[in-house]
């Protein structure tokens, strides 16, 4: 059995290879999510502005049963503001360089944190970008963006200021 990351199965040893990652927008991992009207009109300018790179090293999105346990590792660049949005699984969050800031806190390497499946969160990459790996117990799953209209103006105004040097940083 071999899944993305180019994971193959032996005797109940699953090993993956991070050279061989795929990135999780050409995957079914993630449905399209559930968007009100302020995300429908916002999400072309910030899907287009480049801010992001994920890559999904371990999992079977396209299995029946969702694939069982998955792990994406996300890049996004300086200051980058991720939409207020919820899943529909769990998930636990690891930060392996770089910060977040997390409504009042600054999260950093070495740290980490978990939502539960349904609750709404967001947060901003900090100055230096941040790269997160995220473990899920499954490898598809729903999302919705709950983002406000007052947020969607924020998030605009932060892609407007940093989507050139994200190109130039991510490479996008």
């Amino acid at each position: 059995m071999t899944t993305a990351g180019g994971a193959s199965t032996q005797r109940g040893i699953k090993t993956f290879d991070s050279a061989k990652a795929v990135r999780v927008d050409d995957t079914p991992m993630q449905r399209p999510p559930e968007l009100d009207q302020a995300a429908r009109d916002a999400l072309p300018e910030f899907r287009q502005a480049g801010g992001s790179i994920t890559s999904l090293l371990y999992g079977n999105p396209e299995s029946e049963d969702g694939g069982g346990m998955s792990l994406v590792r996300v890049r996004f660049g300086a200051n980058y503001p991720l939409p207020r949005h919820s899943h529909s699984v769990d998930c636990l969050y690891y930060i392996l360089s770089g910060d977040i800031h997390l409504g009042s806190r600054v999260l950093t390497a070495g740290q980490g944190f978990f939502v539960a499946a349904g609750a709404p969160y967001g947060y901003t990459a900090g100055p230096g970008g941040v790269e997160i790996l995220e473990f899920r117990p499954t490898s598809s799953y729903d999302s919705q963006v709950r983002e406000s209209p007052i947020g969607w103006a924020r998030i605009l105004g932060g892609v407007r200021a940093n989507r050139d040097a994200w190109a130039e940083e991510l490479g996008s």
